[in-house]
């Protein structure tokens, strides 16, 4: 059993793809400020109050176009800069939440995993209030303009889907006092695609870097899942981050997962029972 988790938890995903994918990690560093940063956040924004509604609206036109997870989280982050910056018209909302998630698929997507307008158009209604491909490939140029056309986005999910490629296990870690099992690695990508589908939903959790958001991320599903120790020198070397560098934003994702699921931290959670309706129901 030990050598078969050895080559699980130890696979060289950069022999697999035959290049250096660390590389694309220091890309996403660079990048990842252009629509998240400590000095964008703006916790005053007109509308914030409603932003749960559009999270949750998106995310269920998302999951009806059978889009990726992390397009749904692009396409967010792209509304998230527009609306926090200027006073967007509530009768525009639909239209460029829309047409955000358009652009999301385009840059993220395969080609032919993208929604088309029509579909599009039916499945929000839009037709109903008169709108048509021409209106909304005009709400999609709007869009492009007021993010510059700027569209590489950097959600914490791209930077936790890199360390899980890269392996956030170890042969030595110990699960509940345990040696590991072969399925842990399973249960911690579907323990970090819930806290980033959960700190998603919280616009709190953008005055944190995405690349510092993700690492917390990983360490609060190696907290959940009882792995010890909780951090390691390896996963520094992965993320970038001291443990005592995100234990504050850690803090801050488990004190919000208690908060929305009582009494779920203070005890071991069968990871079958964690999914992303458990998030957006």
């Amino acid at each position: 059993m030990n050598q078969r988790i050895i080559r699980t938890l130890q696979e060289d995903i950069d022999e697999t793809l035959n290049m250096d994918t660390h590389d694309l990690y220091l890309d996403m560093q660079e990048r990842q400020t252009d629509y998240v940063s400590p000095e964008t956040y703006s916790p005053d924004a007109s509308y914030l109050r409603y932003r749960r509604y559009l999270v949750d609206w998106m995310s269920d036109v998302g999951e009806q176009c059978r889009l990726h997870n992390s397009t749904v989280h692009v396409s967010i982050l792209l509304l998230d800069k527009i609306f926090r910056s200027r006073d967007i018209p509530q009768r525009r909302w639909q239209l460029l939440a829309t047409a955000c998630i358009s652009i999301a698929a385009k840059y993220e997507e395969a080609e032919e995993h993208c929604p088309q307008i029509p579909d599009l158009l039916h499945l929000t209604k839009m037709s109903n209030d008169g709108h048509t491909s021409l209106s909304f490939r005009e709400g999609e140029l709007e869009v492009l303009r007021y993010l510059g056309w700027r569209l590489r986005v950097v959600p914490p999910i791209h930077a936790v889907g890199y360390c899980l490629q890269k392996g956030v296990c170890f042969v030595d870690d110990t699960w509940q006092g345990r040696a590991l099992i072969e399925k842990i690695p399973k249960y911690v990508k579907k323990y970090t695609d819930f806290f980033c589908n959960l700190t998603l939903q919280e616009y709190s959790f953008q005055q944190y870097l995405p690349t510092l958001l993700g690492a917390a991320i990983i360490y609060a599903s190696r907290v959940a899942l009882q792995l010890e120790p909780s951090w390691r020198p390896e996963l520094t070397r992965l993320t970038g981050y001291e443990e005592s560098q995100i234990i504050e934003c850690f803090q801050h994702v488990w004190s919000y997962y208690e908060q929305q699921f009582p009494g779920h931290g203070s005890r071991s959670i069968s990871p079958r029972s964690v999914t992303a309706n458990d998030v957006f129901a």
